[in-house]
């Protein structure tokens, strides 16, 4: 059978749509390479959230091919799920694209992935909504970096408690919300005594031993994510204690000493507290001071009476 004529020898007719079919395939070439080469996450969805396009950076970023991952539910890829996924739609709705918004994906061996994400809506030639397209930049390493400094500046090198900057700023927050909420709030104040005979004569490595062993009693003593320990000076440190009254914070302090004894590498010092409790005309400063007036009297006590508890 004959070839059709136009196949052998194209004519003018034919020419332009020739030229128009390459220049069509070199520009879906080009466009696919730039897609290709780009280490972020493009993903588009339908209407409905469930994704319709999944690049070769978010295969990589998620660690899922994107066979697999067309026709999920973009929200699946979200730590908070559909929470997040409703969060991102109010923001398009509202402002018609997200920029710069930034979220936690979780990948598919659960490993959680900090972006930075850019999205707008997809509308046809008639202007109806038929999906959204997403550009999620990896951060992780930004924000693990952010959080280290940060943590760096509100901790103490040597103990690994929070410092005595911090301990302000939290004082001030746990005060507004007892009083918001009408709770108590109790803080102990602890100074080890006889720390500066022990440091001079062996030494500050024998010095930074007693400390970090007292902070790791002060740790394991108090209730974790409620209560916060604090170096507050050299060998002063300090507990705030949201909800506990002064009697209750009384407790606590000997359950601290206790264990602090039972950590003790080194003979020879003691250790002296006081608690207080935020009043109605008490203010900030106030129980601070209460706490430290305390905490003397104990160490008078102690030196009067001869006997110093060890730690």
């Amino acid at each position: 059978m004959a070839s059709h004529p136009l196949l052998l020898r194209p004519g003018p007719a034919a020419r332009p749509l020739i030229r128009l079919s390459s220049d069509f395939l070199r520009a879906q070439e080009y466009f696919e390479a730039i897609i290709s080469s780009t280490t972020d996450a493009i993903i588009a969805t339908d209407r409905s959230g469930r994704i319709v396009y999944f690049s070769p950076g978010a295969e990589a970023m998620l660690g899922l091919d994107g066979t697999l991952a067309v026709s999920q539910p973009v929200s699946t890829f979200y730590l908070h799920g559909k929470e997040d996924a409703r969060r991102v739609m109010s923001i398009l709705r509202r402002e018609g694209r997200v920029q710069d918004h930034e979220m936690v994906f979780r990948s598919r061996n659960g490993r959680a992935i900090h972006i930075s994400m850019s999205a707008s809506l997809l509308h046809d030639r008639a202007g109806r909504l038929i999906g959204t397209l997403g550009i999620s930049k990896d951060i992780t390493r930004r924000v693990e970096l952010e959080n280290r400094l940060r943590d760096l500046a509100i901790t103490d090198d040597l103990t690994g408690l929070f410092n005595k900057r911090c301990f302000h700023e939290r004082l001030f927050q746990e005060a507004s919300r007892a009083r918001r909420l009408r709770q108590e709030l109790s803080l102990i104040l602890f100074d080890l005594d006889g720390f500066k005979g022990v440091n001079d004569s062996l030494g500050h490595a024998a010095g930074d031993r007693i400390l970090e062993d007292f902070a790791a009693a002060v740790e394991h003593s108090i209730r974790k994510q409620v209560d916060s320990a604090y170096r507050y000076g050299g060998d002063e440190f300090v507990v705030i204690l949201p909800g506990l009254s002064t009697r209750r914070a009384q407790e606590v302090a000997r359950r601290i000493s206790q264990a602090s004894r039972e950590r003790a590498a080194y003979g020879g010092t003691g250790c002296s507290w006081g608690a207080a409790t935020l009043s109605a005309a008490r203010t900030v400063g106030q129980l601070l001071r209460l706490a430290d007036r305390r905490m003397y009297r104990m160490k008078l006590r102690q030196k009067d009476a001869g006997r110093r508890p060890k730690i």
